[in-house]
Formats: structure tokens, sequence, C-alpha cells
């Protein structure tokens, strides 16, 4: 089953980025966890507590992965990183 995500309130979350600096994944992950205390997005999947993820604090994985869902439409989004040799990441939507 394919999942449309056609929905106002996560329309803007449909661009994949790809995630080449530390102050990317952070900038994101601090959006993201704004939209989750306004009831945007919730936490279904992830390697590690996301909650605990801050600037100053160091990775807690070698690769950090958390899968969001809108809770509009029921989209899924996944943020994957790699930490240890710093290839980069990336943001996108999770097409199933």
């Amino acid at each position: 089953m394919v999942v449309i995500c056609v929905c106002q309130i996560c329309d803007d979350l449909h661009e994949t980025i790809r995630i080449e600096h530390p102050y990317q994944y952070y900038s994101i992950v601090e959006q993201i966890k704004t939209m989750m205390q306004e009831g945007i997005l919730f936490l279904i999947q992830g390697n590690c507590d996301f909650s605990l993820i801050e600037r100053d604090i160091p990775f807690l994985n070698d690769v950090l992965c958390h899968v969001f869902m809108c809770k509009s439409c029921k989209c899924k989004f996944e943020l994957c990183v790699e930490t240890f040799h710093g290839s980069g990441g990336r943001w996108e939507v999770i097409h199933e």
C-alpha cells in the first residue's frame, strides 16, 4: 500500500534535504522538536532518545535515525545522519 501524502500541515516537509554539516542536522532537530510540541509530528521510531539530542551534547551514536509521522495525514519522514565518519545524512519522506 502506498501512502500518498497530501496535507497542508506537513506539505513543507516533503523536500529531501541532504545534511552535510552538524549545524544543518541540529537546525532540523530543533524544527522537529517544535513541530512535536505543536502536535504536528510525532516520533514513531528511533535508535536513541530524540529528546536528548542537543547542540552542546556529543552525538549519542555513530548513526542517528528517527522516523516521524504527521498527525494529520500519517505521512512518514526519516531523519538519518552518520556521525562517526562525517558522511552526513538526509531528511526525506518515506514512500511505502
